[in-house]
């Protein structure tokens, strides 16, 4: 089967693109062009509601003449023939009437009686307009006549008649003249439609009575033929035509019922046809722009996804090469699923190197900890030995003087007290390293009461008072007034003290200054002790309550130590719930160590003892 020549990409989206337009550019088209045409069938309706409205006001008007005109026909000075006083009444009459040029009184027989404009007994001018005084006295109704050039001032105007029967019988027909701005201002008042152009009222020959637009220029002037066809066919309706003035205009009337004038309302054309004809046009217009926009979108769009399936080829190579693919963002799914798989499958291979990485990573720092550790253990047991070894040549040789040199009464008493303070050197060590280890795994049990704090820090002065005064160190204590009151193990926190005074003893030089004060600070005790001493190196604070941390050292390590007491007093004082810093402005410039624990509520009796998991362990000597 042979086959066609294919089309690219892109023409196939275009064609796709039209082909799915093009129906929805005629349904909308239909739609709008539906819409416009019920719009503009509305708008008819209100131009025919307002035709039917301005005749009903024209109505109104005349009706309320005639009952003006009958009201004044029932005067008993018409009964009695007395005119003249009837002619004031109409005068009367005639001031609360401001359209109402003059009444007139005329006989049965058409002769004119009384004018109101003139004195009684003048000469009279009789009825400008008489068809409708005809019409009066033949069917005996009210009737509005249409306009006509008075004679007594030459203006335009109408009359408006009413019979006055007396028992069945015609006795006179009173007229109200009224002028065509009676009717003017009236239409003029009701014009309220937007689409509205112009309103005109015509009498029955067709005349204009009124118009809102240009009525000096119209009024008195008869309508167009095809405005006077219309009307004649029909009492209401409404057609497209011209006004009397050369605009096309779609026209709406309805004659009245009272008078059987005509009132219309004109649209120009272009208010109705107007919308329906650019919404087609914009429609269209807006149909044609998206055609093309779509072809042109779908035209572009096409390279973009030609060009993002190289992309996905292409990052597919760079992926097998072992590399990062770069791929631009692509509109379609199919392809972004296609890179999203690319980027997954790179960013695990990634993940995998570099867990491979961190395992390294890991696997190496291991390895220098352990290193480091194991530095740290032979320094320890080194360390160690030197610590045990110093202590035991003074015993070695205590035993060697017990045996050859010193005189018998002179041995035991000296070589004793040596041997005592060289075993309380290595007891005090092991002690150190017992707890250091017990507190570590949580073993360590405080036997806690209430009791004040002063009184360890003044015993503890006390029983190191001696050793600094040997040292030539003066040893200042500072304790409160108040009690200070903790709930805590007193020989622990002895204990701790203890531990502080020995550092302080060991590195205040002769001639210092130690200085231990006890305060309340908020909710806290705080216990400072501080010394004039060699001080601390700042780089080494971070670790200094970590075991075996020490400064550097000379080699005879004449302060010795294993570094583990300010180990045991970080520790203690946790299990107190509080806290240790030390604080140091570098070599020379002495230490300062500062102890805070939460104080007590006083009670009378002593607080449980709060235990860790295993046995007691007595303090060091």
């Amino acid at each position: 089967m042979e086959l066609r020549r294919p089309f690219p990409l892109r023409w196939h989206l275009v064609l796709l693109v039209v082909g799915t337009l093009l129906p929805v550019v005629a349904f909308g088209a239909a739609m709008v062009g539906r819409l416009a045409r019920s719009e503009r069938a509305a708008a008819e309706r209100r131009l025919t509601q307002s035709a039917r409205d301005l005749a009903a006001v024209v109505d109104r008007e005349m009706s309320g003449t005639f009952r003006a005109l009958s009201a004044l026909g029932q005067s008993e000075r018409l009964d009695r023939g007395d005119l003249a006083a009837f002619h004031e009444e109409a005068r009367r009459v005639l001031t609360t009437q401001p359209t109402w040029l003059v009444v007139l009184l005329f006989a049965p027989d058409g002769r004119e009686l009384l004018d109101s404009s003139r004195p009684l007994g003048s000469p009279l001018l009789g009825a400008s307009e008489p068809v409708s005084l005809e019409r009066v006295l033949r069917l005996r109704k009210p009737a509005v006549g249409d306009l006509a050039q008075g004679r007594r001032n030459g203006n335009l105007a109408f009359p408006i008649r009413v019979p006055i029967l007396r028992g069945g019988e015609l006795r006179y027909v009173l007229t109200a003249v009224l002028t065509p701005e009676a009717i003017g201002s009236l239409v003029a008042h009701e014009l309220t439609g937007p689409e509205e152009w112009t309103r005109t009222v015509v009498d029955g020959k067709g005349i204009l009575v009124a118009r809102t637009r240009d009525p000096e220029r119209f009024v008195g002037k008869l309508g167009t033929p095809p405005f006077l066809r219309q009307i004649r066919q029909a009492r209401e309706g409404l057609f497209p035509g011209t006004t009397i003035d050369g605009t096309p205009v779609y026209t709406a009337f309805n004659r009245t019922r009272l008078s059987g004038w005509t009132a219309s309302v004109a649209v120009p054309r272009k208010v109705l046809d107007g919308p329906v004809r650019r919404s087609l046009l914009l429609f269209a217009g807006l149909g044609l722009a998206m055609l093309a926009v779509s072809g042109v979108g779908a035209f572009l769009f096409s390279r973009r996804l030609s060009r993002s399936i190289e992309s996905a080829a292409l990052a597919a190579g760079t992926l097998a090469r072992g590399e990062r693919p770069v791929l631009a963002p692509s509109a379609v799914a199919e392809v972004a699923l296609l890179a999203a798989a690319l980027e997954r499958s790179a960013d695990l291979l990634l993940a995998r190197d570099q867990a491979l990485q961190e395992h390294l990573a890991r696997a190496e720092a291991a390895r220098a900890e352990a290193e480091t550790a194991s530095r740290a253990k032979d320094e320890f047991l080194a360390m160690l030995g030197h610590e045990l070894r110093n202590p035991l040549s003074p015993i070695l040789n205590g035993v060697y003087l017990l045996r050859e040199l010193l005189p018998p009464e002179e041995r035991i008493g000296r070589v004793r007290a040596m041997i005592e303070r060289q075993v309380a050197h290595i007891t005090r060590m092991v002690d150190d390293l017992l707890e250091t280890s017990r507190i570590t795994r949580g073993k360590i049990v405080l036997e806690t009461r209430m009791l004040d704090l002063r009184e360890v820090v003044q015993e503890v002065c006390d029983d190191f008072r001696f050793s600094f005064e040997k040292a030539r160190i003066a040893l200042r204590c500072a304790t409160p007034e108040a009690l200070v009151w903790i709930d805590g193990d007193k020989t622990r926190l002895a204990q701790c003290l203890g531990n502080l005074l020995h550092n302080a003893l060991k590195f205040t030089p002769a001639d210092g200054t130690v200085f231990v004060s006890l305060a309340v600070d908020g909710g806290q005790a705080r216990l400072e002790v501080q010394d004039d001493g060699c001080g601390i190196d700042p780089a080494l604070l971070p670790a200094l309550f970590q075991p075996f941390a020490q400064g550097p050292q000379a080699l005879d390590r004449r302060q010795g130590g294993l570094g583990l007491g300010l180990a045991l007093v970080r520790g203690l004082v946790e299990l107190h719930g509080g806290t240790v810093e030390a604080f140091s402005a570098g070599s020379g410039e002495g230490t300062r160590f500062t102890i805070l624990l939460p104080l007590a509520v006083p009670r009378e009796e002593p607080a449980p003892a709060r235990r860790g998991q295993g046995e007691a362990i007595p303090s060091a000597p």
